[in-house]
């Protein structure tokens, strides 16, 4: 007997045009009867049916119950999983671009809100992947896929048993590892972002782990203005990703630093 085919659910229009529009095999598309077509959803549907997509209509009730949610907007599907990936994959798309390596690791973030805002800012910025832990942290899951508006759909993210050890397999090719913590050392837009760079966002309760911080080799604070004391993971990690995405984008270094030598770092 043959074992089941593994599939993912995810919801939202965003997140189900994108899984279109990306490539990924959508095996049964979920509609909500009664849903009107606005022009979005037209189009998605349109897609659906050029590509064989069994479409299945069902009451909203049932697919609240399907999904876990009512903020599915209507539209659900079933679909394969993502490809699975690793760090040297990233690597490799990084010289496919001929760019210099610009990626995105998350130590025990746990919010899928926050992992699917930081994977939106990730694809918008052109980083090159985002590095998961295994354990202790959300995965790719149809609630994050849904937060990042699709765009996790779109990114190489390789899921890591050890985050230590990965980061210092980056740091044995060349790439720097950046930390991101309100105690850091220097301004966020004191770095080079020319330099081959891995970010790193700490978990939304205690930030950075030690072992992870002993890593890095500069630790970059957002400077604060007002009276909270830090912004959360998800808005700190994007201002710092849109940063170096602009700086390079531009061609710009920061005043004090320069191409090679890293304020900062030892």
């Amino acid at each position: 007997m043959r074992p089941a085919e593994q599939t993912d659910l995810i919801w939202g229009r965003h997140p189900v045009d994108e899984a279109l529009r990306s490539g990924r095999a959508v095996k049964r598309l979920y509609l909500a009867r009664g849903l009107r077509p606005a022009e979005g959803l037209a189009q998605t549907l349109a897609l659906a049916q050029e590509r064989g997509v069994i479409i299945e209509e069902m009451d909203r009730s049932h697919l609240d119950l399907l999904t876990g949610t009512s903020r599915h907007q209507g539209i659900a599907a079933r679909v394969s999983p993502l490809p699975p990936a690793d760090v040297q994959d990233i690597l490799d798309l990084a010289a496919r671009r001929q760019e210099p390596p610009l990626i995105l690791a998350l130590d025990s973030v746990q919010d899928p809100q926050n992992l699917g805002t930081l994977l939106r800012t990730a694809e918008a910025v052109g980083a090159h992947g985002v590095i998961l832990p295994k354990h202790r942290a959300a995965g790719i899951t149809g609630a994050v896929v849904k937060a990042s508006a699709g765009a996790a759909q779109w990114l190489t993210v390789a899921e890591v048993t050890n985050l230590v050890r990965a980061l210092r397999e980056l740091k044995e090719k060349g790439v720097w590892v950046m930390g991101l913590d309100m105690e850091g050392t220097i301004a966020y837009d004191e770095v080079d972002a020319s330099l081959p760079l891995v970010l790193v966002v700490g978990s939304e309760s205690r930030g950075l782990g030690r072992l992870v911080r002993e890593q890095c080799d500069f630790v970059a604070r957002l400077p604060m203005r007002g009276h909270v004391e830090s912004l959360n993971a998800a808005v700190a990690g994007s201002i710092v990703l849109y940063q170096l995405w602009r700086q390079r984008d531009r061609g710009q270094l920061p005043i004090n630093g320069k191409s090679g030598e890293q304020p900062g770092a030892d």
